[in-house]
């Protein structure tokens, strides 16, 4: 509000200076009279811009709003002919030449005022695609959390039915270490990639425990020589789509093999699983890649590639992401 009234104020002081710099002489009687200029002047450009815009133009009204313009301006040019004294040549005009000279400013106010409503209105939309962004970004991440604990809390309940209660407390520990950091990470937009490759090798660890000892199950990581940040769980749902759609029967080959590498500011997440006929296809309808492309088209636009490729033995994924 007092940026504002600094800035009127700075736009009326620009014609004062301008009359005192073409007129270093005037009289007392010549100031007056720009005084009474200026007033009126002010007078129709505030009707306009804070009656007859927000009441008129702004609705639409656009037939409405020019009548009272023209007559508002109308109004200001009769006033400034009727009272500025016939015998003052420097402000004594036609009727017509002040009315030209109110439309004038008129103008110049308006397009002042379209400008800032513009500006105005660009901040409104990007504050609320911004609003829309975070709020569609927090549903798919929450939707990351329940898928993940329901396939764990299953893996433990195996567990207890099989009476293995020391591996079934190993996970229950593990599995406090994981939903810590998903509690952690549901609260920032970015996660140090170390804290990500720790949370799928602590995933990995569950895992193992409930599969048999030949499944083959391997992470590696290369090229963490810098730290660098990342979305949070953008490749737990790779991990998890391995072990729901690849590894769901437990067969002497199965595998599940991941990889994650970093080139410059270019990171390279890559899950290859084996695949039983019985499943092949299931996994393009999973939520979880749904989800995930959603997630990356959200946060990382034209700055990610997601290629799924498929055989009849094997799932393989590949999500390369600019950072």
């Amino acid at each position: 509000m007092r940026l504002r009234v600094l800035y009127h104020l700075a736009f009326w002081s620009f014609f004062i200076l301008l009359f005192w710099q073409q007129n270093p002489d005037a009289n007392t009687r010549d100031i007056l009279t720009w005084f009474i200029l200026l007033g009126v002047s002010a007078s129709v450009v505030y009707a306009n811009l804070y009656i007859l815009f927000p009441n008129y133009f702004f609705k639409r009204n656009y037939l409405v709003y020019l009548l009272l313009l023209v007559l508002t301006i109308g109004l200001g040019a009769f006033i400034l002919w009727f009272i500025i004294p016939s015998a003052n040549a420097n402000f004594n005009l036609p009727l017509f030449q002040h009315f030209i000279n109110l439309f004038f400013i008129v103008v110049i106010t308006s397009s002042f005022k379209f400008f800032r409503e513009y500006l105005r209105k660009q901040a409104l939309l990007i504050k609320v695609e911004n609003e829309q962004l975070k709020t569609e970004l927090a549903l798919l991440k929450s939707q990351v959390n329940p898928h993940f604990l329901f396939n764990t809390l299953n893996n433990l309940y195996g567990l207890i039915t099989q009476n293995q209660n020391q591996q079934a407390s190993d996970v229950t520990l593990k599995l406090a270490d994981l939903m810590r950091y998903l509690l952690e990470s549901s609260k920032t937009d970015l996660v140090n990639l170390n804290k990500e490759i720790q949370f799928i090798d602590d995933y990995l660890s569950l895992e193992k425990i409930r599969l048999s000892q030949k499944t083959d199950i391997n992470f590696t990581v290369s090229g963490m020589n810098k730290e660098l940040f990342v979305a949070p769980l953008l490749f737990i749902p790779l991990v998890e789509n391995a072990f729901k759609h690849g590894l769901n029967t437990i067969l002497a080959d199965s595998f599940a093999h991941f990889s994650l590498s970093v080139q410059g500011n270019e990171l390279f997440f890559e899950a290859i699983n084996s695949v039983e006929k019985s499943t092949e296809n299931s996994e393009k309808s999973g939520t979880g890649l749904e989800n995930l492309k959603k997630r990356l088209q959200l946060i990382y636009p034209q700055k990610h590639q997601l290629d799924i490729e498929q055989t009849s033995n094997q799932f393989k994924v590949i999500l390369h992401i600019q950072l």
